[in-house]
């Protein structure tokens, strides 16, 4: 098995044994690649299907708090209940304005420095995620908040690979070997995620609580949390839950965002026809004179159509976040024991041959009737199944949407010529890992032109 792309391997194991396979890790697996079956099993039946199976690389590193991976209990039901207050559909609309509002700056700090896109990109998702969880709007460069977060999600990143995992999972006594054994250079990893993950739960919320004392607090989810504290008697845990949504929120959208505009920058790069059609779309129905908002969102289905396909040719969390049964359950004649982890490989729907031919191209009209309509099929697999769904799929949505159609509106993306002046061919390499992103790759951004241009400006 090749722990950093174990969803590749799943995926064959697919064809030859069915969309239901087992295996052990020291504790029961069963991964699935059936949209059906998952609806089946992590929705209808979701009772028994909620949980989450024990990680100790997330006790390890520090981030035992967030709220992907606690248990289905009380605390969990708690989380939810204040995202559900902040997140649910008819909610996040009041959170557009600042999402277009970063997006405007996102496209001015590419106009300045378009070769430095990549840190642009991280830029834009933290500032955004950050004045929607804090009221807290950060510089346009080196903000110390986004430095502490950039740290504590590459930390993050190492400590949930899914080698660590397995490991940690089939041989628990590891995480008590002395630090100074050779091979265990990772638990200073794990010192230094503690501290920062420990400082990403207070510093932003000492900062929402600061400004509310001040009278300077801006609108944001924290500031409600706390303003709702006194009606909900007690009920909760106070500040520490707070503090816990709110990074738990703030962390989770950053890695996915970022990394889903890169791969956006990256298929924009390979097949520039495909930004044409997009960009003629948004001029016939927002013209030259200003930039796209999200009343022009209905009347772009081919932007929405490019939306979707990026969320299926690419996924942050190819093979999703495991389910741990908690009552043995018995599906088609199969039976499922209590503490099975159940997990969907995201990654094997998505690029199903039978329903997305040619899976491995990008093509937006994958998604677009005949008559150029959307279908039904919005993608939202990615964002999980059941009561363990992600809460924040409506407000990372529509980020991505401000941040894709604001970039299609203003700039060109090609590709970068060498020193013959020939195009730098790309092959799209994703780092591996239990998350991926497209590693850095060259590409040319460049204005549309000098009346989008100074629309940035004028703008931004």
């Amino acid at each position: 098995m090749d722990p950093s792309r174990p969803w590749l391997l799943f995926a064959e194991w697919h064809k030859q044994y069915g969309p239901l396979v087992y295996t052990n890790i020291g504790q029961p697996m069963l991964i699935i690649d059936s949209e059906s079956i998952a609806r089946e099993l992590l929705e209808k039946r979701s009772s028994k299907y909620s949980s989450r199976p024990q990680t100790p690389t997330f006790d390890l590193y520090g981030w035992g708090w967030t709220t992907v991976v606690l248990p289905y209990n009380d605390r969990w039901r708690q989380h939810r209940r204040f995202y559900m207050h902040g997140f649910r559909p008819d909610v996040a609309v009041q959170w557009r304005p600042f999402q277009l509002q970063k997006a405007r700056t996102l496209l001015l700090n590419l106009l300045t420095s378009p070769m430095d896109h990549e840190q642009h990109i991280s830029t834009f998702t933290a500032s955004t995620v950050m004045s929607v969880t804090f009221g807290y709007n950060t510089a346009p460069r080196d903000d110390p908040l986004v430095e502490v977060v950039n740290q504590a999600m590459v930390l993050l990143v190492k400590g949930s690979a899914i080698s660590k995992i397995i490991f940690f999972t089939m041989f628990p006594f590891l995480q008590y070997l002395p630090t100074w054994l050779p091979g265990l250079g990772f638990y200073r990893d794990a010192q230094a995620s503690r501290k920062v993950s420990r400082l990403m739960l207070d510093a932003p919320f000492e900062f929402v609580k600061k400004s509310m004392a001040d009278g300077k607090a801006q609108i944001s989810l924290v500031s409600e949390f706390l303003s709702r504290q006194d009606e909900d008697g007690g009920s909760y845990d106070g500040e520490d839950i707070v503090k816990e949504v709110a990074a738990s929120g703030f962390s989770a959208g950053f890695e996915t965002t970022s990394s889903y505009l890169m791969a956006f920058l990256l298929a924009m790069t390979m097949d520039y026809s495909i930004q044409e059609r997009a960009q003629a779309e948004i001029d016939s129905v927002v013209g030259k004179g200003r930039l796209p908002d999200f009343d022009d969102r209905p009347s772009l289905p081919y932007v929405e159509a490019l939306l979707r396909e990026l969320m299926r040719w690419h996924q942050v969390a190819p093979f999703g976040v495991g389910h741990a049964v908690t009552e043995d359950d018995v599906y088609d004649g199969v039976f499922i024991p209590k503490n099975t982890i159940v997990t969907v490989n995201i990654w094997a729907i998505a690029h199903d041959k039978s329903k997305y031919p040619d899976p491995h191209t990008f093509n937006p009209s994958r998604f677009l009737t005949p008559e150029g309509k959307l279908n039904d099929d919005d993608m939202h697999v990615i964002f999980g199944f059941g009561r363990r769904i992600c809460p924040g799929r409506h407000l990372a949505a529509a980020s991505l949407w401000a941040a894709i159609v604001s970039i299609l509106a203003t700039f060109d993306i090609r590709k970068a010529k060498d020193e013959k002046g020939d195009d730098i061919e790309i092959t799209p390499i994703f780092a591996p890992g239990a998350t991926s992103r497209p590693l850095p790759f060259p590409c040319k951004i460049t204005p549309r032109s000098v009346e989008t241009e100074n629309l940035v400006r004028i703008d931004a």
